[in-house]
């Protein structure tokens, strides 16, 4: 069973970040405690990734059920998908190249095992650049693996659009500023940037974003 995660006023993130971010009290006073699981499904988890690349998340549901329909198994694992060919992967409505990068990493999982013993040795950046050996599995991949499987705590995704919609919410932004001006704006986060981007992702999925951020001043 995926262990359950709770994050409370009581963390040690939640103070750290109250400390040293004004803002931040008030998304935590509008979101509230959150409690999530991690995706246990190493392989599973980066294949939906694969598919969901540039897609809305309707989209990408909808090819991946696709995809489960495909598998022997009835579920996505490495023994189903390696007996389905390539043109068959075509029927579910990806690219080529995303039919590829499926191939090309479930070959790579065959004799690369991604397990929990090995990836808890190596550092974020050596994670990154361990699935981005693959074509196709850009930092984007890597970041969403590093945040929602692994549960890595100090992980900005700026690649994502779902956490740059947020991030210029929070910021009162009317469009996306450069990269170094993104990181220099959530240095006072680390090493918890992964936490502040769960906050984010929650205030979008709820509609807070709807309303400008200094309208929740007075929670």
């Amino acid at each position: 069973m995926k262990k359950k995660i709770t994050i409370s006023k009581s963390s040690a993130s939640i103070k750290y970040l109250i400390a040293n971010d004004d803002r931040f009290l008030i998304l935590f006073n509008l979101v509230g405690e959150i409690t999530y699981r991690l995706d246990n499904d190493y392989y599973g988890f980066i294949i939906k990734t694969i598919i969901g690349q540039m897609l809305s998340n309707k989209v990408a549901d909808i090819l991946i059920e696709r995809l489960v329909k495909l598998c022997p198994s009835g579920k996505i694992n490495i023994e189903s998908i390696k007996k389905i060919s390539f043109n068959r992967l075509l029927t579910i409505g990806i690219s080529r190249s995303k039919a590829q990068c499926i191939i090309d990493f479930t070959n790579y999982y065959s004799t690369n095992k991604y397990n929990k013993r090995k990836f808890s040795r190596l550092s974020d950046n050596e994670i990154i650049k361990e699935i981005t050996m693959i074509k196709g599995l850009g930092n984007w991949s890597a970041k969403m693996f590093l945040l929602f499987v692994l549960g890595r705590e100090d992980i900005m995704p700026y690649e994502d659009s779902a956490f740059l919609q947020a991030f210029l919410w929070y910021y009162n932004m009317k469009s996306i500023p450069i990269k170094s001006k993104i990181i220099h704006l959530c240095e006072k986060w680390s090493p918890y940037n992964s936490i502040v981007a769960r906050y984010l992702y929650k205030a979008l999925d709820n509609g807070f974003t709807k309303k400008p951020f200094v309208s929740y001043k007075h929670l």
